[in-house]
């Protein structure tokens, strides 16, 4: 006849497990959170500098996939640090003796651990929020600077334009001979080069900084590259990490049922 213990053991094995086809999800939307800054580069769904754009096209997939990658090669340590109260319970404080402060302390950081590891995915989702309208507010004053600059090196070149046209009207004239040759010659085309926006079109100015300003030109560089990476790749290891969670569970063998109320819990039978 089997004893207690395996009853319930054998009860507890045929309770429906969600754990597989959780883990499954949520490694596909990693994936897809890895991969994510493609689309958006390409559709233009976060505005970005052009040359900016073409640089993040590349090295935010690269960088999330490399997060991924430490993450799985790491998970045995995180495995450990979710589930220490499981495998190395503590011991319960003595009800007939005060507990030493060193006991006390360290039962007061397992308990902050588990706090900060069960929050951590979603202080993670709102970082990911944050960094992602933070970048808005930050290109959105980078394009700023940079259509500033657009309009006072318009108005220099003005500047210098008049003084030269100035000078070339009390310049000497031309002889006939040289005059009569220049209206004869064909007339040269200019080399197709990217339109400039008048200074007083602040819609076209900034049209043109985002297309055309060089990567060594960009206002604020660093902070939008970081806030941009930081977006995806904290939104990646919140799903990561709740991914590897219900691995290790899976690779313990633990069931709902004993996470909620111990692996070690007693019976109605026992009582």
């Amino acid at each position: 006849m089997p004893s207690p213990q395996e009853l319930e053991s054998g009860r507890l094995s045929e309770l429906p497990r969600y754990s597989a086809a959780m883990r499954r999800a949520l490694v596909v939307s990693a994936v897809v959170v890895t991969l994510l800054p493609i689309p958006i580069n390409y559709f233009e769904i976060l505005p970005a500098f052009q040359v900016h754009a073409t640089f993040l096209l590349f090295y935010a997939p690269f960088l999330c996939l490399l997060t991924l990658c430490y993450l799985f090669y790491v998970r045995d340590s995180l495995a450990r640090a979710m589930f220490a109260d499981v495998l190395d319970p503590p011991a319960p404080p003595d009800p007939y003796y005060q507990e030493v402060f060193g006991e006390r302390l360290k039962r007061g950081f397992r308990h902050v651990k588990a706090i900060l590891l069960a929050i951590l995915p979603a202080l993670l989702v709102i970082t990911s929020m944050y960094s992602i309208s933070r970048y808005l507010v930050s290109l959105n004053h980078s394009v700023e600077i940079a259509a500033q600059k657009y309009v006072e090196h318009s108005a220099g070149g003005r500047g210098m334009s008049a003084v030269q046209g100035a000078r070339g009207k009390l310049g000497p004239k031309r002889p006939a001979s040289e005059r009569l040759e220049a209206e004869r010659s064909p007339p040269t085309r200019a080399p197709l080069t990217d339109s400039l926006p008048a200074p007083w079109d602040s819609v076209a100015v900034r049209r043109y900084v985002i297309r055309a300003t060089v990567i060594d030109d960009i206002p604020q560089l660093v902070e939008l590259t970081v806030l941009y990476m930081g977006a995806f790749v904290a939104l990646l290891i919140a799903l990561t990490l709740m991914a590897l969670k219900e691995y290790a569970k899976e690779a313990m063998g633990l069931s709902e049922h004993e996470l909620m109320f111990g692996r070690y819990h007693e019976t109605g039978e026992n009582e």
